[in-house]
């Protein structure tokens, strides 16, 4: 690494030609032997937009993986990367893009990608029974009027 004392200067065309390949600014830091934010300052001096920082190890690889051990909205959000946004029910087969739409559980098997489909918000409900959570829901008029 460059002595944070002595002004070193990395080779400036190299420095962009091996970003501008993929590397990520630490990769290209230990190339050639300087640090992630030296890097970063010579490519926003000679202009170059930075990458985002994303990790590498996306998914099972990843050292924060936990696997099955994880929560329901955890498996919604990995389907949700996995097939992305649903714009349809395929329910009742509208469209609108005003209604909002999910990926539905359908046997309770939430790691198995498989077992989704797409649900407008309201089939979504009445596929899960939800309308039966509401106050009085589900009983019939006289249960209502006692």
């Amino acid at each position: 690494m460059a002595n944070r004392f002595i002004k070193a200067h990395p080779d400036i065309e190299k420095t962009i030609s091996l970003y501008q390949d993929g590397m990520t600014q630490k990769e290209v830091g230990q190339e050639l032997g300087f640090t992630q934010k030296v890097i970063m300052r010579v490519l926003k001096e000679n202009g170059i937009k930075c990458r985002p920082p994303i990790p590498r190890t996306p998914g099972a690889l990843s050292p924060n993986w936990k696997g099955d051990d994880v929560c329901y909205s955890s498996f919604h959000f990995r389907i949700q990367k996995l097939k992305g946004n649903p714009q349809c029910c395929e329910v009742c087969g509208t469209t609108d893009p005003q209604k909002t739409y999910d990926w539905a559980n359908l046997s309770g098997k939430l790691n198995d990608p498989s077992d989704y489909q797409r649900m407008c918000r309201s089939c979504h409900w009445k596929y899960d029974k939800k309308h039966l959570n509401f106050k009085g829901a589900g009983r019939g008029r006289k249960a209502n009027a006692s």
